[in-house]
């Protein structure tokens, strides 16, 4: 009889006041893993979440990172070690895994996480041993059961979402009574693709929706427990029959929580707002560039006479939401970005969010960088690189970009 062999998934989490210990992402991979028909007779998983703090101000270094895993999970007896690869944690991936390797670790590195893309995960990270692009719920259980490879091994399963359960009515996810705020999804992937945007299923370019049963029951356990918030991650939550019913539900039930959705404005209608304004809604709304030219580039075409329209329409049903715009965009200046602000001044938007550009892997953007001369520089202690010049506005000019962004005001609308 082969050894159980111990695994750990290790994630860098964003603290978020109110949240579940465990993180939606990890909650949902803890789940899949504990669902595999061979999970406690050849393989178990712990899992080490590991808080990025707010401040953009690490107070940690990736030998303090190593000996914090040793002391709760005894680096030696571990089999697998599967760690999470994002943006605001890419430059300490290596660093950890080398330190892990000094404190007795001998089994595989399994990297996974939206910075891994078939195309450049082995030249980002050369020290991983397992890859998982691409949604990890059948990768990883079949990750951690493999034997020791001696050579790069990239593993990307098909998910068939409707045969696993909720990572919150199976128990993977603890919710409190009276929780906070907690992370949700109807969908996984994205209709579109926005050439900056990391959320498309790159490997099948599909759109993968969740039971409607499972949705119904999520909604009634948020209610019995009284979840006061909950941030819907699908990319876009768009209008259509199967949105309408979700909507629908949560309203028969007395759903009271706020529901915060991402939302595009050409897909505003009076029947979607309508039942929008039956619940408690807030929406998010990733205008990007009220440019007709940049929106093109970073093929995210929006309409600027559909978007007018809705924004009235929200305001007229005094629905609350907010817009984000990003700056550094390809062929993007410093007028053009002043210009869309002033787009959503002129139309009444009082809640106006801007963000630098980050360029992840695997995307359409970060491929075509050198097309648009963009480079990239650190702005903070996060560690992040953001772009910060491109061949359409120099650095002084980015700063001036940012300067107007720190200006917006937040108040909702």
């Amino acid at each position: 009889m082969k050894k159980i062999k111990k695994c750990l998934l290790v994630t860098f989490d964003f603290t978020q006041r109110g949240r579940s210990a465990t993180s939606f992402a990890a909650g949902v991979l803890l789940s899949a893993c504990k669902q595999h028909d061979l999970y406690g007779l050849r393989f178990t998983v712990g899992h080490f979440p590991i808080q990025m703090i707010k401040s953009n101000e690490r107070n940690f270094t990736p030998a303090d990172l190593a000996k914090n895993i040793n002391d709760h999970y005894k680096l030696e007896d571990l089999h697998g070690l599967a760690i999470s690869c994002y943006v605001w944690n890419t430059d300490l991936i290596e660093p950890l895994i080398q330190k892990c390797r000094d404190m007795g670790f001998r089994g595989n590195i399994i990297l996974g996480g939206y910075q891994i893309n078939e195309k450049t995960c082995q030249s980002l990270y050369p020290s991983g041993d397992v890859y998982l692009p691409s949604y990890a719920e059948v990768s990883l259980p079949e990750a951690f059961i493999h034997d020791r490879v001696l050579h790069k091994l990239v593993v990307s399963k098909p998910v068939v979402f409707g045969a696993f359960g909720s990572p919150y009515l199976n128990g993977s996810i603890n919710l409190e009574d009276n929780q906070a705020m907690i992370h949700w999804e109807t969908q996984r992937g994205c209709f579109y693709a926005c050439s900056f945007c990391a959320h498309r299923d790159v490997a099948n370019n599909r759109v993968h929706e969740f039971q409607l049963e499972t949705i119904k029951k999520e909604l009634l356990l948020f209610k019995k427990k009284r979840v006061k918030r909950v941030n819907i991650l699908d990319p876009i939550f768009r209008k259509g029959r199967r949105s309408y019913e979700i909507l629908e539900y949560a309203i028969e039930i007395g759903l009271e929580a706020e529901l915060v959705f991402q939302v595009r404005f050409e897909d505003i209608n009076e029947r979607l707002l309508g039942l929008f304004s039956k619940l408690n809604t807030y929406l998010e709304f990733g205008l990007q560039t009220a440019n007709q030219a940049e929106s093109v580039v970073i093929n995210r075409r929006n309409n600027i006479k559909k978007i007018s329209s809705a924004i009235s329409m929200l305001q007229e049903k005094d629905v609350s939401f907010e817009v984000s715009l990003i700056y550094g965009l390809p062929t993007q200046t410093l007028s053009s970005f002043e210009q869309s602000i002033q787009f959503l001044l002129e139309r009444g938007v009082t809640c106006i969010k801007a963000f630098p550009l980050m360029l992840l892997e695997g995307t359409q953007l970060s491929f075509d960088k050198n097309l648009y001369g963009i480079k990239e520089g650190h702005i903070d202690q996060s560690g992040i690189p953001h772009v910060i010049e491109s061949d359409s506005f120099t650095h002084e000019e980015w700063i001036s970009m940012r300067e107007l962004a720190e200006r917006l005001t937040y108040k909702k609308s």
